[in-house]
């Protein structure tokens, strides 16, 4: 079965998402689901947005809970908040966590602010370098997610991840995730643009080189009608970057069906 390892529902602050919707759209789709509230400590713009009652999740979630509908978290990454993300992962029974980088350095990455003064290639330096230090503190979690995630807000006319602008960067990046044994995520929301998939397969052949193996694929849907989006094209994405699609059960790594 192929799955969608990134969504959010109604713990999630930011979706319009039932987990029942999030079911009948996946069955519909006859496809697999991870479900990954969003969970970020210290939030910069309001620090209590982003975290939920995670025992309640379970309680209310954990009775639709089956072998093609499984609950994960996504973990923003915070040097401040390191100790505690990880400690998440020993106390509740998730089966997936998701890294994830939505702050460089006290700042959200979805500010227009958060740029000013940068060029893009600053902008996009600052992000690795940020991303190297919470990854040498994180170490309880799967797979590293939305690689670019600031693509989606970076307010310049070139808004890819170029690897030629930073390749010493994204070469410690990967070799990081590798030396961790961690997959890396092929995220579907912006894999409509030509461009976002050229520049995108250059990075995930790079971390193929590099010793990377496996990669999640997840369409970070917050509304019913995006379960799903795309996995065609990450699917695509994969095969091309010799990347082998994978989900988490119970934290065990789980081959895709395709």
């Amino acid at each position: 079965m192929i799955f969608d390892t990134h969504m959010h529902c109604q713990y999630s602050i930011d979706s319009r998402m039932s987990l029942e919707d999030a079911m009948d759209a996946a069955a519909r789709q006859g496809i697999g689901m991870v479900v990954t509230e969003h969970w970020d400590e210290d939030y910069p713009t309001n620090p209590e947005a982003f975290v939920f009652d995670i025992g309640d999740y379970f309680k209310k979630f954990g009775q639709h809970r089956s072998k093609s509908v499984l609950l994960g978290i996504e973990i923003g990454m915070q040097e401040s908040t390191a100790a505690h993300d990880d400690s998440l992962g020993r106390e509740y029974p998730f089966d997936f966590i998701l890294g994830s980088m939505h702050c460089v350095n006290g700042r959200d990455l979805y500010e227009a602010k958060t740029y000013d003064g940068k060029t893009k290639v600053e902008a996009v330096r600052e992000f690795l370098t940020a991303t190297l230090a919470n990854l040498r503190l994180h170490d309880n979690f799967d797979s590293f997610a939305h690689i670019d995630y600031m693509c989606r807000y970076m307010p310049y006319a070139e808004r890819e991840l170029i690897y030629a602008e930073a390749p010493e960067l994204f070469d410690e990046v990967f070799k990081l995730l590798v030396a961790k044994d961690k997959a890396i995520e092929i995220n579907t929301r912006r894999l409509d643009e030509p461009q976002a998939v050229e520049t995108l397969l250059v990075l995930y052949k790079r971390f193929r080189e590099l010793g990377g193996r496996y990669a999640t694929l997840g369409s970070d849907a917050h509304y019913a009608e995006h379960v799903g989006r795309r996995l065609g094209i990450a699917r695509e994405i994969a095969e091309a970057a010799d990347l082998v699609p994978v989900y988490f059960e119970q934290r065990k790594m789980q081959r895709m069906i395709l």
